[in-house]
């Protein structure tokens, strides 16, 4: 199977690199949801399954060619999590060094990975909380950056448009996998905004390029506790607003305007809406895609679900609708719970508990 990257590689900003260094990414699953889906034909984007556990696998590839050909030795990044996995793993593979700075809540998970690709982690306290606690960190990490000739890598189309490139080729291959169609809506989860503004941004090539008809209503998913673009989109602003977080959701507490304003006028521009959800809707929505069919993602990754199930409720999906909800990250980059809600735990036994007893047949 040719590398998604190298599929669609004259779609990307990769002149002058004669191959990818690929470790897989793309040609994530596109499967039917067999339960959770209430109306409609609702469809889960896989995009946990990538080589490091979530759909940053498609930025951080470009990114770190782009590096390569530039003949940068060392980087500078900040993130959440997801980001810097996958910059930790492709930069190993380019052999360049990779300094990331990431915030209190970064879940340990994320960080055991990032070291295991040999990444320098700094954990900056009070980082991602407001934007007067955020913007002098962040201002000092450029002046660090910049003062070493190195680069500041963020993943938003910002800071990092040709490695954001990546992140269209979810739209390229939801299309080849619908046999050359669009979907009807699609549901995004939202932190910094990037990822929904990528893949809006494919669908546009793809509409350019006369290869679909119509194109996709794309819907944002936010936490309630940290609201930058639903309410701006609501209240029919063209910026999106910086809030205090407070949202547990480790991927979506991004308070700062980064890509939300970009994402804001992609969803008003496709005809789509923004849905606010609770965090606990979201792990609501996450056990669900456990327990009814058999996908563990991590929260961030079952936003999408959770705001899908939103709409529903409020009759904004017909019967007809072919929808996508994209699947972010693996659950394995975020183990908080030790069981569900369904009663299931794990029990402590020893060998003389093992017993018929122990099974209850229908």
């Amino acid at each position: 199977m040719t590398p998604t990257l190298e599929k669609y590689k004259s779609l990307l900003s990769l002149d002058g690199i004669e191959r990818l260094d690929s470790l897989g990414e793309g040609n994530t699953p596109l499967i039917n949801s067999n339960n959770v889906g209430e109306k409609g034909h609702l469809l889960l984007k896989m995009e946990q399954l990538n080589p490091t556990g979530s759909f940053k696998d498609r930025f951080a590839a470009v990114e770190t060619a782009l590096m390569e050909r530039s003949g940068i030795k060392t980087f500078i990044a900040t993130s959440s999590g997801n980001t810097g996995s996958a910059l930790a793993a492709y930069s190993a593979r380019h052999r360049i060094r990779c300094l990331l700075f990431v915030n209190e809540i970064t879940p340990n998970g994320k960080l055991e990975q990032m070291l295991a690709y040999g990444a320098e982690i700094f954990r900056v306290k009070d980082f991602g909380v407001t934007n007067d606690l955020s913007a002098p960190i962040f201002d000092r990490l450029q002046r660090l950056a910049k003062e070493n000739g190195n680069p500041l890598v963020i993943s938003a189309f910002r800071y990092s448009p040709g490695g954001m490139c990546g992140v269209k080729t979810i739209a390229y291959e939801i299309v080849e996998q619908l046999q050359g169609a669009a979907p009807s809506q699609i549901f995004v989860p939202v932190g910094g905004g990037g990822l929904l503004s990528g893949i809006w941004r494919g669908f546009l090539d793809l509409k350019e390029l006369k290869l679909i008809d119509k194109l996709p209503r794309i819907n944002a998913v936010q936490p309630e506790l940290n609201d930058t673009l639903v309410t701006a989109l609501t209240e029919n602003s063209r910026v999106a607003r910086e809030v205090h977080t407070t949202t547990t959701i480790s991927g979506l507490a991004v308070q700062v305007d980064i890509d939300a304003t970009l994402a804001l006028n992609s969803v008003r521009d496709s005809g789509g809406s923004g849905y606010l959800v609770s965090d606990d809707d979201v792990r609501d929505a996450k056990e669900k895609l456990g327990l009814y069919e058999g996908v563990y993602v991590e929260p961030a990754g079952a936003a999408s679900v959770a705001g899908y199930l939103k709409a529903v409720s409020l009759g904004q999906i017909t019967e007809n609708e072919k929808v996508v909800c994209i699947m972010t990250g693996h659950g394995l980059k975020d183990v908080a719970a030790k069981g569900s809600s369904s009663g299931n735990k794990i029990k402590d036994i020893t060998l003389k508990d093992i017993s018929p007893s122990m099974i209850q047949f229908d």
